[in-house]
This record gives structure tokens, sequence and C-alpha cells, in this order.
């Protein structure tokens, strides 16, 4: 009597394989084994192992993957791990960004040291200059107090000098004008009646002033002293000086009663 398989459609390869081997050791059990499958024609043939999975216990099988199943580790090719660095997050950028964002930012900076340099030399080209044209109003201001008080001042006895000292402090043109009114009446006049004047300026302020030119109006209080009057005389005016720089001194070019 041949055996039939169990049905494969309810059993495992694994138990399968379980019950063949049990079957095969129940054939070497003994003369019985084939008494029992004659005295029994009509047994179904699948029911020979039961004696014989009283006998001894199955035991577990383990489940052994199939060979084309088991994980074959693949081997990474070393170039081309040099060749591509792990990424740290986000996209890698292309190793010339650097240098062509270097140039405009370098651009950048130059543009702005040579503003700031220009704006530099320019406030301090401003400054010198006011700083100059300051200086220049402070020694007209002092050149016209002194002045005016020196054109204005004399004395009988010393008429040369005094006119001499005064003459100093003018431009030629203006000196010209100035001989010419002291040749004809301040001299013979003072000589004749002993006259005195001594001329103070009380006080004085830029009108206009560049660091060639400047115009300045001074306060001016003149005492004179003379055989006619009875007591000294004390005459006050305000006077316009127009002044101009030349050869590294202020001169008085004009003066002008106002």
């Amino acid at each position: 009597m041949t055996e039939q398989p169990p049905d494969s459609t309810s059993l495992t390869p694994e138990e399968w394989d379980a019950v063949r081997r049990l079957r095969e050791r129940a054939g070497h059990a003994g003369p019985s084994a084939p008494a029992a499958a004659t005295a029994e024609p009509h047994e179904p043939a699948a029911a020979a192992p039961e004696p014989a999975a009283t006998a001894e216990p199955l035991a577990p099988v383990a489940a052994t993957p199939p060979p084309e199943q088991t994980a074959v580790p693949v081997q990474e090719d070393p170039a081309a791990t040099v060749a591509e660095p792990p990424s740290w997050g986000g996209s890698r950028r292309p190793t010339r960004e650097g240098p062509s964002m270097a140039v405009p930012a370098l651009a950048a900076l130059v543009v702005v040291a040579i503003v700031a340099a220009v704006i530099a030399t320019l406030l301090s080209l401003r400054v010198s200059h006011n700083h100059e044209k300051n200086q220049a109003a402070t020694a007209a201001l002092s050149a016209a107090t002194s002045g005016v008080a020196s054109v204005l001042s004399y004395n009988y006895k010393s008429l040369d000098h005094d006119f001499a000292t005064a003459e100093a402090l003018l431009t030629p043109s203006f000196r010209k004008s100035y001989e010419a009114t002291t040749a004809k009446t301040v001299q013979p006049l003072a000589a004749k009646y002993k006259a005195v004047s001594t001329a103070q300026v009380s006080a004085a302020g830029i009108i206009a002033s560049t660091t060639s030119a400047a115009k300045v109006l001074v306060f001016v209080s003149q005492q004179v002293t003379n055989t006619q009057l009875s007591a000294p005389r004390l005459d006050r005016s305000r006077i316009v000086v127009d002044l101009v720089h030349t050869h590294g001194q202020w001169l008085i070019d004009k003066l002008t009663p106002v």
C-alpha cells in the first residue's frame, strides 16, 4: 500500500519535514509495524505514524529562512565615499560660490572705505577752512581796532612820527588820500593851535570777513584838546573800516563814518 502525503495546503514545509522524519523512524521501529499495516488494509496510511508520535514527542524545528532571502552585505566603494562627503543638512553649495560672493563684498568694502575717506577729507578741509576764517576775522578785528586808534591819534609835538606810524597801517591807495588830508588840514592846524587827539575804540564787531578781506564796525571815543578850547572835547563816532589782507598783514583800505 502506497503512503499518501498529507494535504500540502494544511501543513507548512517545516511540519511536513517533521512528519516525514517520524514516518522514517516508525519504519525502523520493529516487525510489528508491517503487521499492523496488513491487519488493517482499509485503515488510512496517515494513521500509522500516530503510535510513534506518542512514543517520542515532536521536537520543535527552527524555521530557517530560504537561501534566497539571506541578506548579502553590500561592499561600498571607498572612492565613492571619499568623493561624496556626508551632508550636514540642506543642499550643498558649489565650492565656486565662496570666491564669487567674496568679490562683490570686497568691492563694497573698498567703496565704503573710499567714501569714508572722501567724507573725512571734506570735513577736515571744511574744519580747516572755518578755522582759518575765524583766525582771519579775529586778526582783522584786532587790526581795525588798533589801526583806527592810531590813525585818529596825534600830538602837535610829534606829528611826523604819528603820521608815519598811521601810514604804515594803510594800503598804498588809502595812504595817498591820508597823506593829502593830513598835509593840507591836520598838520598846519595842529601845529598852530597845539592840538592833541587821543582816540580809543570802545567796541568793534565783524560785519563781513573772508581770509583776504573784512569789514568791521568800530565805535570810537576821541578826546581833543587845543588852545581854542577851554576844556577837552570828547567826540564819539561810528566808523566802518574796510581792510584787506596783503603781504601777511591786515591793512586799512577805507574809513567811512556812519
